[in-house]
């Protein structure tokens, strides 16, 4: 039996793409947010701080991780623009080849004195009860613990859900109030057809739709529109991305950018033009989207990370999201950090304190000053 572990620092080779591509497609989850399109991308924009964890076995790359290296501290790459983080392995690896991937991290982590802190962990992962098992029993710092979830609503056949979801008198009425009172028309793209125009109209619609709130969009920062057009680009390469839109006299109102999963649909980004509120724009495509999943055999609406209100419109169970912070037990103010957070995160009465309250005033006033935001090393 010949295995190997190797890291690789930067940009990766050709070859690399081309054995992680054939890994990606024959993996457990074949996450969107680590296709291969996407991780090159993000390497491109994070290229001195790439670190990858490579398993080999018997010369084939069996599983990988990108990691972003900030001074030791190691990161989810995919961190940059993510819902949930799957590591990335072969779907035929055994119990035993996954424990031997997880060992193999854990024992590089030790040697390099890396601390890593794995946020939006999907506890609901295949290989979930071997990483704990190995992580529990390697001598390192480790701690996991639940830090968000996943809505979604699924059914045993894309006909039972889209059913379970046209049984929703709310959804037809506001798909019905747009067509009867606004001619809306609903649009689906699943090519790169009017990409930039898309763009421009969602983050236009975004930024109008958070004005004047607490929480101003981010895309009125030219650099952030250019990074989602990027990366709706890359998830186009990778044939993944389906874009819905409500048009009003050719005019997008309301938006939702999706990505395929499997047998799912993930429900990654949403907005619409504040002066159709009243119209409900994003349940009504809520609707049309679990119509069109219909024809596409996909039986899972996921809404991604956070419990926002709306979702549970639809969305009756959740899946769990850890974070998982890992290191040597001589890292002392790490690890207070990481008990700080979990304390914090696990009482939600001092998180929502936090939340609503303390991180806006100290964000508002780090901008004044033009100061770093001193609550950005605890990352709640």
């Amino acid at each position: 039996m010949s295995l190997e572990f190797t890291i690789t620092h930067g940009v990766p080779g050709n070859d690399f793409w081309e054995n992680f591509s054939t890994l990606w497609h024959n993996s457990l989850d074949r996450s969107p947010f680590k296709s291969p399109h996407i991780l090159r991308y993000f390497v491109s924009k994070k290229q001195d701080q790439t670190t990858i964890f490579q398993y080999f076995k018997e010369g084939r790359l069996r599983g990988a991780v990108f990691f972003k290296n900030n001074a030791g501290t190691l990161t989810f790459l995919s961190d940059l623009k993510t819902d949930v983080n799957f590591f990335v392995l072969d779907r035929d690896l055994t119990k035993e080849e996954q424990k031997q991937f997880f060992e193999g991290l854990l024992q590089t982590v030790k040697r390099e004195k890396w601390v890593l802190i794995l946020n939006n962990q999907p506890a609901w992962a295949a290989y979930m009860a071997v990483f704990e098992e190995v992580g529990s029993s390697s001598g390192l710092f480790w701690m996991n613990f639940s830090y968000s979830v996943c809505p979604f609503v699924e059914a045993e056949t894309p006909e039972a859900l889209f059913e379970r979801v046209n049984s929703s008198r709310e959804l037809r009425y506001r798909v019905n109030k747009l067509k009867k009172q606004e001619h809306a028309e609903f649009e689906v793209l699943t090519d790169g057809y009017d990409m930039d125009l898309w763009v421009k109209e969602f983050c236009d619609a975004h930024i109008l739709r958070w004005a004047d709130t607490p929480t101003p969009s981010s895309f009125r920062d030219p650099a952030r529109r250019q990074f989602l057009l990027d990366c709706l680009k890359a998830w186009n390469d990778d044939n993944i991305l389906v874009r819905f839109a409500i048009k009003v006299e050719q005019r997008r109102i309301g938006f939702v950018v999706g990505l395929r999963e499997e047998n799912s649909l993930i429900h990654h980004s949403t907005t619409f033009h504040p002066d159709y509120w009243k119209f409900s724009p994003g349940k009504a495509l809520i609707l049309f989207m679990t119509q069109w999943m219909k024809n596409e055999n996909l039986r899972m609406l996921d809404f991604g990370d956070g419990n926002e209100p709306y979702k549970y419109d639809v969305a009756d169970k959740e899946h769990v999201l850890n974070r998982i912070f890992i290191s040597g037990k001589s890292k002392v103010p790490f690890m207070l950090k990481a008990n700080v957070i979990k304390f914090v995160r696990n009482n939600p009465a001092i998180y929502h304190t936090y939340q609503n309250r303390l991180k806006p005033w100290v964000s508002r006033a780090a901008a004044a000053l033009h100061l770093p935001n001193t609550l950005d090393f605890l990352s709640f």
